[in-house]
């Protein structure tokens, strides 16, 4: 079996895919319009993860004057495009100049609306900019006189600029005084992953050739993205199962050489959990492709699970045995409940759960067979037999405990009852609470973005179209509305993808009305300043130029756009089979309602990433309700049937259900909002609590065997404890209900027993 094992270690592990995506754990959408939502969402935090610029934030100390400062990130700019990952390396907002040379520029006259009555004016508006003397590029301003370019470039920016010194992105922090340089960094096509992983040890690389050891030491940096997130949470969740499992391993297993004493039945007891959790990741790789983090953690609460199995066939083979022979059909009976109990998690059209119910199951299917493995081998050997009192108990205590557990149950449900009654259960369904990723990742990402001026692409406005051209004429039709929006104060800004690219119609339109040369000619030779004809030759050529000029195409476009366009195009449209998906990105939204009602006679979706996911985890909570119902359900029934009792199987879940209900009224005491990841645990409570229950019932008719429960409740307090030491919300969820959980059903297991 130690070779079977070994095999699916070396073949099955190299394999392995590990990810770390929200999304895999989100319930099917139930309406075309939350299909579209869902989707969307989807393909906005991929896009996000793929091509948004990694924000650097290096901060240097504080005896570093400000102008060293400039010139050290100029150096450093500079040494980081050697790297053969990095394709860009922005430090600065682009000059005027830099953009007058753009390609994009050429199209001016067919990206906006070309006045001619208006070019005296504007004329004159330049001659007096250039007797101020703030004409800096004299060559592009006099082939532009109508301002065409810089128009376009002030509705085509929607985000501000970071705070700067000498041009050199700079940010100050006034409370202590320290300068912090800013950068936005991009990889070359198939390099993220790559250079996501060296950046911190580059840049750090970088700092000390240029500052030297002992001031690069003071340097702290920051850095942020979609992608730095994802991979960092993936990496922090890694260590935090790895360190956990070590802790926990290490204090379960001190504690089984005492309650034990005998190193092999210790070292055999973690063969069913190595076994279990091994080939649980590797099936669950080879089912779906990919194992997600949050479904690895259960590695992690299968330690509580698991070892307890061999726990109870120990404890009770220490005694007698024939006595440890005799627990396992108990042993096999919890572990198949629980087993039907992850089963049904299967049922859930939601992939992410639907790995923890594989990892899970076949995790407590391969424990129960390696248990019995074991129980087979001991019984090869002949070891010592102590004698123990296995006497049935006295019928007088069974009918008494009879009698006595009505006078527990009523008032439990009382008290459950009326603590739901004034004190309802607080939900946590929103995003920011649910997030697997550490906290203090969200926040550092939020404090840059806030340096760099950078709003996250949140809240949009989704339009559906069958081409390009169709999504173009829509959103240029809704311009006017979207004005009225901003007006209002309702948002403070918006940007469509017409904002930088208008529809072939309207381009073509704009066309046709520009003037014949000889009419410009005729307004330029009546203006009145020192400009005169000769200076205008450029401006001339373009506009004659333009009239020929075919139409940009969105493919066109694309090797054209803008550094900030090329950044945000993805999240402005995307394509499908089945058409195409705008979005008009709102900013400094303030009634998320009057929003929404504004968009339905639009037709319009509107897209609230926190309310969507709110209303996804509120559908998935829904399920997980009714998924705990029909398993203890099942539970009943099953031990019904194996029992041939009715009244026996509700005795035996009394204590589960009671105990798991009042797990909830205890969180709700301790003023805990509850969320789906303790309705996950409570699954793993109810697994567990059943076990207590099957041994606590036979202590009834037989003494001693509620030793095993004992050393089985102090493992998984051991290894559940552990978990509230993490800073990741889901594994203190998890931490929290089974400590919570498997106390309060130990508690009345022995209570309703008598035992």
């Amino acid at each position: 079996m130690l070779l079977i094992l070994a095999g699916v270690a070396l073949f099955g592990l190299p394999k392995l895919t590990i990810q770390n995506q929200l999304t895999a754990f989100f319930p099917s959408a139930t309406t075309s319009d939350q299909a579209v939502l869902l989707q969307t969402l989807k393909n906005s935090l991929s896009d996000q993860a793929r091509t948004s610029p990694l924000m650097v934030s290096i901060r240097l100390p504080k005896q570093m004057e400000i102008s060293k400062m400039t010139r050290f990130s100029e150096d450093l700019r500079a040494s980081l495009l050697t790297e053969t990952a990095i394709e860009s390396v922005q430090n600065q907002s682009p000059s005027l100049a830099k953009w007058n040379k753009a390609p994009l520029r050429g199209y001016r006259y067919l990206l906006s609306d070309f006045e001619l009555e208006a070019l005296p004016e504007n004329i004159e508006t330049l001659w007096q900019a250039w007797q101020l003397g703030v004409v800096l590029d004299k060559s592009a301003a006099l082939s532009d006189p109508s301002q065409q370019w810089g128009g376009y470039l002030g509705q085509s920016h929607i985000q501000g600029s970071p705070s700067s010194h000498n041009g050199i992105w700079v940010s100050t922090n006034s409370s202590d005084k320290t300068h912090s340089l800013l950068m936005l960094m991009t990889f070359k096509p198939g390099h993220q992953m790559q250079g996501l992983e060296t950046i911190k040890t580059v840049l750090s690389e970088k700092i000390s050739d240029l500052l030297g050891n002992d001031q690069a030491q003071q340097v702290v940096l920051k850095l942020s993205n979609a992608a730095w997130i994802g991979q960092q949470a993936k990496k922090e969740i890694q260590q935090e199962i790895k360190w956990l499992s070590v802790l926990a391993t290490l204090f379960i297993l001190g504690f089984l050489l005492w309650a034990f004493r005998n190193v092999y039945w210790v070292l055999l007891s973690f063969i069913p959990l190595v076994a279990a959790t091994l080939i649980s990741t590797v099936t669950v790789n080879v089912i779906f492709g990919s194992v997600e983090a949050l479904t690895l953690a259960l590695g992690v609460v299968l330690i509580g699970v698991t070892v307890d199995y061999p726990i109870h066939a120990f404890a009770a083979y220490r005694k007698n045995r024939l006595f440890g022979m005799d627990a396992w059909p108990i042993i096999r009976l919890g572990g198949i409940t629980s087993l039907v109990g992850f089963l049904c998690l299967l049922f859930l059209d939601i992939k992410g759960i639907q790995q923890m119910g594989v990892f899970a199951s076949m995790g407590i299917l391969i424990a129960l067979l390696m248990t019995r493995l074991i129980l087979w081998q001991l019984h090869q050997r002949e070891p010592s037999v102590a004698l123990v009192d296995i006497t049935p108990n006295s019928t007088k205590a069974i009918e008494s405990t009879a009698k006595f557990e009505w006078k527990l149950w009523l008032p439990l449900m009382f008290l459950i009852g009326w603590v739901l009654w004034m004190k309802p259960i607080a939900w946590q369904d929103d995003l920011a609470n649910l997030s697997p990723v550490p906290p203090k990742l969200l926040q550092q990402d939020g404090a840059l973005r806030q340096q760099f001026q950078q709003t996250e692409a949140s809240q949009f406005l989704v339009i559906q179209a069958g081409s390009i051209e169709a999504l173009l004429q829509q959103q240029e039709a809704l311009q006017l509305s979207l004005a009225e929006l901003r007006k209002q104060g309702m948002v403070s800004g918006t940007l469509t993808l017409a904002n930088w690219l208008p529809s072939q119609a309207l381009q073509k339109k704009r066309q046709q009305a520009l003037p014949e040369k000889q009419a410009v000619i005729n307004v330029l030779q009546q203006t009145d300043t020192p400009l005169k004809l000769k200076y205008f030759g450029g401006f001339l050529e373009e506009i004659s130029r333009s009239q020929s000029l075919e139409p940009l195409t969105l493919d066109t476009f694309k090797p054209l756009a803008l550094d900030w366009q090329q950044a945000l195009l993805p999240l402005l449209v995307s394509e499908s089979e089945k058409g195409v998906t705008g979005k008009i990105l709102l900013q400094g939204v303030t009634d998320t309602a009057a929003i929404a009602q504004w968009a339905q006679p639009h037709s319009l979706l509107y897209f609230n990433q926190r309310h969507l996911v709110a209303d996804l985890v509120s559908e998935l909570r829904h399920q997980l309700l009714w998924v705990i119902a029909v398993l203890l359900l099942v539970f009943w029934v099953f031990l019904s049937v194996q029992r041939r009792n009715i009244s026996q199987a509700w005795q035996i879940l009394m204590p589960v259900v009671t105990g798991v209900s009042l797990t909830l009224v205890t969180l709700i005491v301790l003023g805990q909002q509850v969320t789906i990841f303790h309705l996950l645990a409570s699954l793993l409570v109810i697994a567990i609590g059943l076990d207590y229950s099957l041994f606590g019932h036979r202590a009834r008719d037989l003494n001693n065997s509620l030793h095993s429960v004992n050393i089985a409740l102090l493992t998984t307090v051991l290894s559940f404890g552990f978990l509230l030491l993490t800073e990741i919300p889901i594994l203190i969820a998890i931490g929290q209900t089974l400590v919570i959980g498997v106390l309060w059903i130990y508690g009345l297991t022995r209570l309703q027993n008598r035992v």
